[in-house]
């Protein structure tokens, strides 16, 4: 690609498809900023961690955790590597915007989505200490990435033990990428965002069609890409609170999994376990920039469940039903916890398992 910055912006808007991903992944990478670094021998450390907690992990976990192949990557890498992944939000978000009464078109959505995309890609990669410590995370990726400089900034800056915090770390990733990976638990995914999306309420006055007349001038996109904000505030909401508190169920029940299992190690093993626990709630208090851009983007408050409870839905029924009872949970369809559900698992098993 050129150093031209009007040759490559004319490159980035000749891509095609509902979402321009040559221009998000160029944004992504420069707001991602500085990369970091990722130590010597640093793919080696995190394959060994992902092994360890599939074999401390794995004898009572219901889903196989073998681990798939991992990598450590700095900021620039992890954002390139899965900004893809985060299709299921943009593809109903092309629909959505291009559907409107044919008031936008399908360049400016494509233009648009791509700057939009990039943006949230790239400032999720400043904090997130993987894939799944998004609140809504990338999907499809074939592997585990760790993002080593956050990581070594949590623990450091929490004071931790290295190898307790990393190995929570691995756990939590191991266990979410599986889950997900799960057809069943993967598509429901999918639908619930889907479902949401197709709910909200296109605000035309927020639209910032003017930014993006027929011209497309480059001079202005290069102004745009170095500051994407304005275009938040497209969509009013929330309107469907059911189909938000289904999200929030969700993401409860796989961070609420990892939580499930890791509770079951012997203490000796990770007596730093209540520290790391209060140190990622104190992060979950706050919502990333990343986190943040995209609640704003979809006009809602995506709180971050707290993990516990998703926790204490699996240890009751586990106790009252056997180990066997967490398969249904991922099976899909129907047969994952309500909100309400959470708090109420012999309603839920009554439901499910007893019907």
């Amino acid at each position: 690609m050129t150093d031209n910055i009007f040759d490559r912006l004319a490159e980035l808007l000749s891509s095609s498809g509902p979402v321009n991903w040559g221009l998000a992944g160029e944004l992504g990478s420069s707001v991602a900023g500085d990369p970091g670094t990722v130590p010597p021998g640093a793919d080696a450390y995190w394959a060994g961690l992902a092994d360890t907690a599939n074999r401390v992990l794995g004898e009572a976990s219901a889903i196989d955790l073998t681990p798939p192949a991992v990598s450590a990557v700095d900021r620039r890498q992890w954002t390139t590597h899965t900004i893809s992944g985060f299709d299921y939000l943009a593809e109903p978000l092309a629909t959505k915007l291009g559907a409107d009464d044919g008031a936008m078109f399908a360049p400016v959505v494509s233009i648009m989505l791509g700057l939009q995309i990039g943006s949230m890609a790239g400032s999720i990669s400043h904090r997130a200490l993987g894939s799944f410590d998004a609140a809504l995370p990338p999907l499809n990726a074939d592997r585990l990435y760790f993002i080593a400089p956050n990581i070594t900034e949590f623990t450091d800056s929490l004071g931790l033990d290295g190898n307790q915090a990393h190995l929570w770390v691995a756990a939590h990733e191991l266990v979410a990428h599986r889950l997900l990976g799960l057809a069943p638990l993967r598509d429901r995914f999918r639908s619930l965002i889907k479902t949401y999306i197709d709910g909200l309420e296109l605000d035309s006055d927020a639209l910032p069609l003017e930014n993006l007349d027929a011209g497309f001038d480059p001079e202005r996109l290069g102004q745009m890409m170095q500051d994407p904000s304005f275009l938040t505030g497209m969509f009013t909401g929330p309107h469907q609170e059911e189909d938000l508190a289904d999200i929030q169920a969700f993401l409860a029940v796989v961070e609420g999994y990892v939580e499930h299992l890791l509770n079951q190690l012997d203490p000796k093993l990770m007596p730093e376990l209540p520290r790391i626990r209060e140190g990622v709630d104190r992060r979950r208090a706050t919502p990333s920039q990343g986190e943040a851009f995209l609640q704003k983007m979809l006009g809602i408050e995506l709180q971050r469940p707290t993990y516990r409870a998703g926790a204490e839905f699996f240890a009751e029924i586990e106790r009252r039903f056997g180990s066997e009872s967490a398969t249904t949970v991922f099976s899909g369809g129907d047969a994952m916890p309500s909100l309400h559900e959470l708090d109420d698992p012999v309603g839920w098993a009554a439901r499910t398992l007893l019907s």
